[in-house]
């Protein structure tokens, strides 16, 4: 496996790729695979990122998250940078869609009879909002059937690594509590696995503490400093 992946899923011939933060064009503190326009990072840099992330699922063009942190979801057919949202969807074959992370947890779901694909973003906020069910809901209504769906989870802060103020995770009692992994501690993966669980046939994990792995951007491990944004991304091959 190339520098650039950190771990693949294939679904019926459709590549999932979870990216990791080596074998891009960025310098440092962005180095070097950064995928987001909006780090102040060179944007000649992260347009020569996007191509090479486009490049590992064999797409034409590439269209990036512009996550805001709630649960409004995107359906692009377009190249390029998304308007803001937590969710893109896409039917459009040889268009790539990327969900940008750096300790929150990207999430996909191909529907390979349908030809529908999906990211999500799930930080804090966005679990609490169920920007999982938004993405699902939304995907259900681009054409997508859930008993040929299947998940992806990509690598993000586990919850060992995740501690929170105790207000913060005393919210997620009453709305989210499978994302309450102790007192001070939030698994943000088991809340976003706890929704998917039950609407989708299975779930593939790309394992990975973006927190304790260099192999990842963490906005946590960056602590105030500037760093870059990896995540998920999935495209429908051009050829069936």
């Amino acid at each position: 496996m190339n520098a650039q992946v950190f771990g693949r899923v294939s679904i019926e011939g459709i590549q999932v790729i979870a990216l990791s933060r080596h074998g891009g064009t960025s310098s440092s503190p962005f180095d070097s695979l950064n995928l987001a326009s909006y780090v102040g990072d060179d944007a000649e840099n992260v347009a020569s990122n996007l191509a090479i992330a486009q490049e590992l699922v064999c797409a034409q063009s590439i269209t990036a998250m512009n996550a805001e942190h709630g649960k409004t979801v995107r359906v692009v057919t377009e190249p390029g940078l998304a308007l803001p949202g937590d969710g893109l969807i896409t039917k459009q074959k040889g268009l790539a869609i990327v969900a940008l992370a750096a300790d929150c947890v990207p999430f996909g779901l191909v529907d390979p009879v349908n030809g529908v694909i999906a990211v999500g973003h799930a930080g804090w906020r966005g679990v609490l909002a169920n920007v999982m069910q938004a993405l699902l809901d939304e995907f259900v209504a681009s054409g997508a059937q859930l008993n040929h769906t299947q998940a992806i989870i990509g690598p993000a802060i586990c919850a060992k690594c995740y501690e929170v103020p105790a207000e913060r995770v005393e919210q997620f009692q009453d709305v989210r509590p499978e994302a309450i992994s102790s007192s001070r501690n939030l698994d943000l993966v088991a809340g976003v696995a706890s929704v998917l669980a039950k609407r989708v046939t299975q779930i593939h994990e790309i394992s990975g503490c973006t927190f304790e792995s260099s192999e990842l951007f963490s906005y946590r491990r960056a602590a105030g400093e500037p760093t870059g944004r990896g995540g998920l991304v999935i495209a429908l091959p051009t050829t069936s």
